[in-house]
């Protein structure tokens, strides 16, 4: 709602000077005196004819020249057109600026040789030199999903002040405004200074979905409350991107000489079909392969490779597209892999067989190393046979994952040593027994917190009426290479012996990965401290149906196997944003952590000792690329690789115009302006409101021009 205020409301006394017209005209009309002579009888005649027309004419010449004094008064006073939401500022108030400046990975995108990030760097310097005063003071922010404070406290010396904002660096993180809003709202304040905020930014879209509108409108009132907001929007146009996704590998377990696929999809978000895009694989830093990818306009499609690491240990590399465009940074996708010598299983069956068929391991050890057991320390993965009832004689921490097949109940003590190795970043495959005890399991697995849903009834079928796997519901990454039936049928296993599954209710820790054609649980994956647990509905033995006999059989255990050895503790590849986190054997007790970041800066951080090992963290990673750790000292040092990839939605380069901005922002007052607009003029408009004073000029010196006209034609006609 806007109203009428005067910036020299004292000239509006000069209006009285309508009333000198009409004082000349009574003062005149009391001089006259009437002397009759002889023809005065004739010209009383004539006067009568026309007096009508010549009052008529002399009323609206005195109208025009009352208004024209009236309006030159008004101009004098200076007519100002305000907010009546924002009281008019004095002249003479200080103010305290925040002054938020964007600095997500969205404004590195360039137009024209310069970035929005430029650009809103030249806005905010604008207003710390043209718009703000001695006296004034300065707070500045960096707005992104982690909102940072260059200055947070007022700070009265505006030339530190631009020192500190030319320090202000692009990052490679999302944009939360919400987030931002609500830091903003919780700076200090100086008593006696009116709080303006300066909010410069490209209005990403995706930046506005951080919270429901509602509470979004909550966190937006609490900052206008305090003064008013300009949002000073760097965007012009429409913006298009390329961008790469973090890369992919096909399965969890990647050992020397075995060929493995890396996957990274295209993303097109121009209007037009992007074809013959080159993609190109780098791994150590060594370029290793190429293709070329036709990806449609506002699409996507995948770069596919194939790679064989030639060595175990850490290596990392990118995928990197040939063709580059406005923003540069989400054009190269990272990744990190650790390439292990062997995957070390341990399989539990408590009660052998001679006969194969009635052996709930054999054909589970077969698969994990069909070479044979026996040459396991040769093979990828090394399983190793316990039998027994306890698992007292064995040392779980030299294992990766442990598979618990047919067990019919499970010892108090060796439910509470599976607990810590799971914990403990370690993997657990529960397969029930063919004519296993569900009540039993539950007790001891499910009393230690192992059990991620709860076996129930047991059913058994004919082969022919057998529930199978239905490869339309998985879910789970693990299994998503079973999704279709182009390369491995899954769904041809059938289920002769399977048991109901009851997955914890309310639990996010809690998957069901895969269901039976039936509808019920098939397969369920839970978290447990940092290791994962993999609860089967059903035996993976020939006791328990055919899938032992089917194609599927070798890869399905084996992608199971190395889903569970992957350690939970270190997600080599994040998003930029997200903690870094990493285990080490106890023996690096006492260590400290050297991290180097991608720009190549080191930074010496220390660990945390605990029953599980050496633990490193890291708060977030702020910059996309590679990082590389190495925790002790010398040949023996623990190593470890990170790969931080760009937000997805940042990619999305779409804005909002000032209706959208005002509705995402909800029923708060707003001050919208373009970065290339004049910032004192914004500023100045704001605190005092638009100055009208123009208006009764141009009009009174028009009025002027008609009463020069009318009087003398008036004039020639009296």
């Amino acid at each position: 709602m806007n109203g009428l205020s005067f910036a020299n409301p004292a000239f509006l006394g000069a209006l009285a000077l309508g009333a000198l017209p009409i004082l000349i005209h009574l003062v005149r009309k009391r001089r006259i005196r009437v002397v009759p002579w002889a023809a005065y009888e004739f010209l009383l005649r004539s006067r009568k004819r026309n007096r009508k027309r010549i009052r008529l004419e002399q009323l609206l010449l005195l109208a025009l020249r009352i208004l024209i004094l009236c309006l030159m008064a008004l101009a004098f006073a200076r007519p100002l057109i305000r907010n009546l939401n924002s009281p008019m500022m004095p002249r003479d108030a200080r103010v305290h600026a925040i002054i938020v400046l964007d600095n997500s990975m969205s404004m590195g995108s360039r137009r024209q040789g310069a970035s929005d990030f430029d650009r809103a760097r030249k806005s905010a310097e604008a207003i710390l030199g043209r718009v703000l005063r001695q006296g004034d003071a300065a707070s500045i922010v960096l707005a992104s999903a982690r909102p940072t404070a260059l200055l947070r406290d007022p700070c009265f010396d505006l030339q530190m002040a631009r020192q500190r904002l030319g320090t202000a660096r692009l990052s490679d993180l999302g944009t939360d405004f919400a987030a931002t809003a609500d830091f903003c709202a919780s700076l200090p304040s100086r008593e006696g200074l009116r709080l303006e905020t300066y909010w410069i930014t490209d209005s990403q879209q995706s930046g506005f979905a951080g919270l429901p509108p509602e509470r979004a409108e909550r966190v937006w009132r609490r900052l206008t409350d305090r003064g008013p907001l300009f949002w000073v929007s760097t965007a012009a146009g429409e913006r298009e991107n390329l961008s790469l996704d973090a890369p992919r590998f096909s399965r969890e377990m990647v050992t020397p000489g075995s060929p493995v696929g890396i996957e990274a999809l295209v993303r097109n978000r121009t209007r037009q079909a992007r074809n013959g895009l080159s993609v190109a694989l780098r791994i150590d830093g060594k370029p290793v392969a190429s293709t070329l990818v036709d990806v449609p306009a506002q699409g996507s499609a995948s770069a596919r490779f194939v790679f064989p690491f030639d060595r175990s240990g850490v290596h990392t590399g990118s995928v990197e597209l040939g063709e580059y465009d406005g923003l540069e940074r989400d054009n190269r996708a990272w990744l990190a892999v650790r390439v292990r010598d062997a995957l070390r299983v341990l399989v539990v069956n408590p009660t052998p067989s001679s006969d194969p068929a009635r052996d709930e391991a054999f054909y589970l050890l077969t698969a994990l190393a069909p070479a044979g057991a026996s040459e396991g320390a040769r093979a990828a993965v090394q399983p190793t046979l316990h039998t027994g009832a306890t698992l007292a004689d064995r040392d779980l921490r030299t294992f990766d994952a442990v598979a618990l097949t047919g067990v019919q109940s499970v010892a108090p003590a060796d439910a509470s040593a599976l607990r810590d190795f799971v914990r403990n970043g370690g993997g657990l495959l529960v397969v029930p027994g063919a004519t296993g005890d569900a009540a039993r399991l539950n007790a001891g697995l499910g009393g230690a917190g192992l059990l991620p849903a709860t076996f129930g009834r047991r059913h058994a079928a004919a082969l022919d009426d057998a529930p199978a796997m239905n490869p339309a519901s998985v879910t789970h990454p693990a299994l998503r290479a079973f999704r279709g039936t182009d390369e491995v049928d899954l769904g041809s296993a059938r289920y002769t012996v399977s048991y109901d599954l009851t997955p914890r209710p309310n639990d996010p820790d809690v998957t069901v990965a895969c269901r039976l054609t039936d509808g019920r649980a098939a397969v369920v994956e839970g978290r447990v401290g940092q290791g994962k647990v993999i609860q089967m509905a059903g035996p993976l033995s020939a006791a328990g149906g055919n899938l032992p006999y089917k194609p599927a059989y070798v890869p399905f255990v084996h992608q199971l196997a190395a889903y569970l050895a992957a350690d939970a503790s270190a997600q080599r590849i994040v998003q930029v944003g997200k903690p870094l986190a990493a285990r080490f054997d106890v023996s690096r007790a006492g260590a400290r952590a050297l991290l180097t970041d991608p720009t190549g800066v080191a930074k010496d951080l220390p660990t945390t000792t605990g029953a599980d090992g050496v633990l490193f963290s890291y708060p977030a990673a702020e910059r996309a690329g590679t990082y590389k750790l190495k925790v002790g000292a010398g040949p023996s040092a623990g190593a470890e690789a990170f790969a931080a990839n760009t937000v997805l939605s940042e990619s999305d380069l779409r804005s909002l115009n000032r209706s959208g901005v005002q509705s995402a922002l909800g029923a708060v007052p707003l001050r919208f302006a373009s970065a290339d607009d004049d910032m004192p003029t914004v500023a100045r408009t704001a605190r005092r409101g638009v100055e009208a004073w123009r208006v009764p000029v141009l009009l009174a010196l028009f009025l002027l021009f008609l009463e020069a006209l009318l009087a003398r034609r008036f004039g020639r006609r009296g």
